[in-house]
């Protein structure tokens, strides 16, 4: 066994050891492969830090070659019926993330794959209950730190799925469509697995997701939650409201509203929360209305937010003029208004806000802008420590593009 070799297995049965990919970074790149090595010393970095921060949209925008996406041809070979999970293959710069239709297909093949590579993450998805009793059963599950079930579970899949005592690492859990009823629902949230979560993503344009909600909400005290994600669940202002009111969300640092159809009462609901920990907040496609955009102007919760998205919301003039003018926007980093009308006016508000002097990705693409707006980014003393400006989408002509590429280099993306 070469030193390299001996590297890999040490990784293996130590997993949680980023000290060890380090090491083994160098010693890719003493062997004569320096970009894999800053591939996996990039990744361990970014592994600390939020998707806000400096450092990820440096690297997201600027960097590729250090992301997961230029290294998806690299990937070794599963064995039939198994596949690498598309959106996110690696985990800290190793591929650990598998996916499957079946389970059975899994618990055939997982002593192989456990052995030949650092899997952290499986994805499921039918959780059939003849195989869920064997997955539940296995050691080896006490490696994943990731379980998702994309199409839905039964109660008695969830009863052994969920009961397994063998979770020691698992934080994270995504469920898909659909629960099958809620007393699957309230058997989800009630194991032996869920109190240990960290990060929870339900997804499910139908009852499901609802009732998910529901459940959750009344729970008296539910897992210590950082991350949230209930996109797509037609989540209506009233489930919204006893959501952000219940000890569920107290601690989450990053919320995921998008593709509901909130309205302006949902977040007048999330303006008067304590989040006090709220970091992230995602409202895509979730439709809060001007007046909705004016609460959250006026709340605390924007004060503590470092990102903050509302693409694709039908938004105006005035809510452009009311976030650039609040001061609580002074901590984003991250802007995301791409999708909207704001149109010249609502480009010139933001760029003369001297509250967004901190923002690092600001996205105003497809929102009618045209020369005077584009001039007035162009023009803004605010605005120095963009790393990304995406201008994609609107109308503007080819002296304020040069304008444009002048100031800000390649930070600005702009249509061909």
């Amino acid at each position: 066994m070469t030193d390299l070799e001996a590297l890999y297995q040490a990784i293996l049965e130590s997993p949680d050891d980023n000290t060890l990919r380090l090491i083994y970074a160098d010693a890719l790149e003493e062997e004569g492969d320096p970009r894999r090595a800053a591939f996996i010393r990039t990744q361990v970095q970014l592994c600390h830090v939020p998707e806000y921060d400096p450092a990820w949209v440096r690297i997201r925008f600027h960097d590729r070659d250090k992301m997961p996406g230029a290294w998806l041809r690299e990937l070794p070979s599963l064995p039939d019926g198994l596949d690498w999970l598309r959106s996110h293959p690696f985990r800290r710069g190793l591929p650990a993330n598998v996916e499957t239709e079946f389970t059975a297909t899994f618990v055939a093949h997982a002593d192989e794959l456990f052995e030949r590579f650092p899997i952290e993450a499986v994805e499921l998805a039918n959780a059939e209950l003849s195989a869920v009793r064997e997955f539940a059963a296995a050691p080896w599950i006490s490696r994943l730190v990731r379980l998702s079930i994309t199409e839905g579970l039964g109660r008695g899949s969830v009863r052994f799925l969920f009961g397994s005592t063998h979770y020691e690492r698992l934080r994270e859990l995504h469920i898909g469509a659909v629960l099958t009823t809620i007393a699957t629902a309230r058997d989800v949230v009630r194991s032996r697995m869920f109190r240990q979560l960290t990060t929870l993503s339900c997804r499910d344009d139908r009852a499901g997701g609802q009732t998910f909600v529901n459940e959750l909400t009344q729970l008296a005290d539910p897992p210590r939650l950082r991350i949230l994600d209930l996109l797509g669940n037609r989540l209506n202002s009233e489930r919204v409201t006893r959501l952000v009111a219940s000890p569920a969300v107290s601690a989450v640092e990053e919320l995921d509203l998008s593709d509901n159809n909130l309205r302006a009462e949902s977040l007048q609901a999330i303006a008067n929360a304590n989040l006090p920990h709220l970091r992230s907040l995602r409202l895509l496609r979730a439709r809060p209305e001007e007046a909705g955009i004016e609460a959250l102007a006026n709340s605390p919760v924007l004060a503590e937010l470092r990102s903050l998205t509302l693409g694709g919301d039908y938004l105006t003039v005035p809510s452009a003029v009311m976030l650039a003018a609040s001061p609580r926007v002074s901590n984003l980093r991250v802007l995301d208004l791409s999708e909207n009308r704001l149109e010249d006016a609502g480009a010139i508000a933001l760029a003369n806000s001297r509250h967004l002097q901190n923002l690092v990705h600001l996205d105003l693409s497809s929102n009618l802008i045209e020369d005077d707006g584009a001039a007035a980014l162009t023009e803004s003393p605010h605005l120095e420590g963009l790393i990304y400006l995406n201008l994609h989408g609107n109308i503007i002509s080819p002296p304020i593009v040069a304008r444009l590429k002048r100031r800000f280099g390649d930070r600005v993306f702009l249509s061909p």
